[in-house]
């Protein structure tokens, strides 16, 4: 099988993912052909643009794109597979790096007006750094996607699940490589209250080793991301932050929370009455979006600016 990876606008887990896969690495390295992958070997643009259409079997994207040069490389990519595939949640969904989307023009809010990417001191104008795309964007707005490895990197175990299908050629368009049901049904904690009284962050507490976390008022994304992972997050004591993207069934992950934060925050009888104990409960959540779209917000939050755009124009 030949093989490309490419990074695109990440910071580089995702390449360094393949080494979970232990003495098992080795195997899949004696029946894949590695064409294009330059965090690994040297290769230039132009070895790409000289390979043949269609000529590499898989070829996986990490990273979000982010620049021109990303989008370029990507399209050339597409070009050149029989399979391209989004590798981590940066290709999936946008990632951590695209939490910048909630900001218009981050670069000149950063530098200031007027800046523009230019070349070092006594460099030649193609020493400049690519221009910036205006948006983070996930693989899928810019080349068709055939399947998805999710994860923050990719954990092992999904890793060899995709390689065992990739060599012996039985990748389906569309697939996901990870379980369609919520990372709940495999979390070891015990879930007993099914109630919020609190929300705390994860540094504000020592959670019980034993005890669903939700349950504790840490807010775990379980419920609505993907399984696959083992629960290695909630196993260690720290929440599920949704980087194996969100069920099926949950489609936006922020809404998905939401709705089952509504249904949990309880203060008393229910009515006009309990609104600001549950109120200042919810007010515990201190950063909504980088906590239920952490990796999902360039691939779900144009709907959310698109909602808070419409309800200014509403109270203009």
């Amino acid at each position: 099988m030949k093989l490309a990876v490419y990074w695109t606008g990440s910071c580089g887990g995702c390449d360094v993912s393949f080494l979970e896969l232990g003495p098992a690495l080795l195997e899949v390295l004696s029946k894949v052909e590695i064409v294009f992958w330059p965090a690994l070997a040297d290769a230039k643009r132009k070895d790409l643009e000289n390979l043949p259409p269609r000529s590499i079997d898989v070829t996986l994207v990490n990273g979000v794109i982010r620049t021109t040069e990303n989008e370029e490389m990507v399209e050339i990519l597409r070009e050149k597979s029989r399979f391209l595939g989004a590798y981590g949640s940066c290709a999936h969904m946008g990632g951590v790096p695209a939490l910048a989307n909630q900001t218009n023009g981050v670069v000149e809010f950063v530098f200031g007006p007027g800046y523009r990417p230019s070349p070092p001191p006594g460099g030649e104008a193609e020493d400049a750094p690519p221009s910036l795309l205006p948006q983070a964007l996930p693989l899928e707005e810019v080349v068709p996607v055939d399947f998805v490895v999710p994860g923050c990197p990719p954990p092992a175990p999904l890793i060899a699940q995709f390689f065992e299908r990739a060599i012996s050629g039985e990748i389906e368009p569309g697939q996901v490589f990870a379980k369609d049901k919520a990372l709940c049904e495999e979390c070891p904690r015990i879930r007993e209250e099914r109630k919020l009284t609190r929300i705390v962050r994860p540094h504000e507490v020592q959670p019980d080793p034993e005890k669903c976390l939700l349950d504790q008022g840490i807010i775990c994304l379980g419920p609505v991301t993907r399984g696959g992972c083992e629960a290695s997050c909630p196993k260690a004591g720290m929440p599920c932050t949704g980087c194996l993207g969100p069920t099926p069934k949950a489609g936006d992950p922020a809404l998905a929370m939401i709705s089952a934060l509504a249904s949990l925050v309880r203060a008393g009888e229910e009515g006009e009455a309990a609104f600001p104990e549950e109120d200042r409960i919810l007010d515990g959540l201190v950063d909504p979006i980088g906590t239920l779209y952490k990796y999902a917000f360039a691939k779900y939050g144009l709907s959310l600016k698109k909602l808070a755009r419409r309800r200014e124009e509403v109270r203009a």
